[in-house]
């Protein structure tokens, strides 16, 4: 395989193949990944190149990085179901007539961060989505989108105020959108955040960080860059998980 030069920085195709390997069995729970020497060899790249490759699987839970020992494949975790409800839909199961306001909806170029968030070259034209939700005429939710602006050109023209975003996608534009990946945190609000949400500075709100991935023509791709605050005091998260107890286990566990 070449890492071919383009769009998509070398670092993620790396992670792509890496990820592929792992998919179809080639490497195996607990087998040892390739050293970063002999992944620079192969592929032709520098250390740097490989170790966000590598990072990215980590942030995936796909591998674990042994302290001197090297980086092995991670045992299958059990499926998980994690629940975040929609804003208007929670607000309304509530009696609560639910209200969104747009903030930013343009295109600008890609940051370096975005960059590398998204798997494009920096200066990409991106487009750029805010929004504040309210409820009661209070803000209790800010969220804010970054996509490529080839992923779906025309999403500006949509009322982005009032309808889903991922809903646009998916529907109408019908643009495959096959996994996300969640980080999810307590953060202390700074005082832009807490003038969002008109919350005193300090006040503890959930962080969300959220990767959607998409077909492309190598494999998955990024797709949509989401980040969202949610007061504290008015959201739960709920996540489910497919516990497989043996009956030895099971026996041993205590009530």
């Amino acid at each position: 395989m070449s890492l071919t030069t383009g769009p998509v920085p070398k670092y993620f195709r790396l992670a792509d193949w890496l990820r592929q390997q792992i998919r179809d069995g080639i490497l195996q729970p607990g087998d040892q990944l390739p050293t970063e020497a002999a992944l620079c060899e192969r592929f032709g790249v520098s250390r740097g190149t490989v170790r966000q490759a590598i990072q990215l699987l980590v942030q995936e839970g796909l591998v674990q990085r042994e302290q001197g020992r090297g980086t092995f494949v991670r045992e299958p975790m059990r499926r998980a179901f994690f629940t975040l409800t929609g804003f208007k839909e929670d607000m309304r199961r509530q009696g609560i007539q639910p209200e969104t306001r747009l903030l930013i909806a343009d295109v600008v170029p890609a940051t370096s961060q975005v960059a590398e968030r998204l798997a494009i070259s920096e200066g990409t034209p991106v487009i750029h989505i805010e929004r504040q939700h309210l409820a009661h005429g209070r803000p209790i939710l800010y969220d804010k989108r970054l996509l490529a602006q080839a992923l779906c050109p025309e999403l500006l023209q949509d009322d982005l105020a009032n309808a889903s975003i991922h809903e646009l996608l998916i529907e109408k534009y019908r643009i495959p959108l096959l996994r996300t990946v969640h980080i999810m945190e307590v953060h202390l609000l700074d005082e832009r955040e807490a003038a969002l949400l008109d919350a005193a500075v300090g006040t503890p709100a959930f962080f969300v960080d959220r990767l959607t991935y998409t077909t492309g023509p190598d494999g998955e791709r990024p797709a949509v860059w989401y980040q969202a605050l949610y007061r504290g005091d008015a959201y739960h998260f709920r996540a489910e998980f497919e516990a497989h107890i043996s009956t030895d286990a099971s026996r041993n566990e205590r009530p």
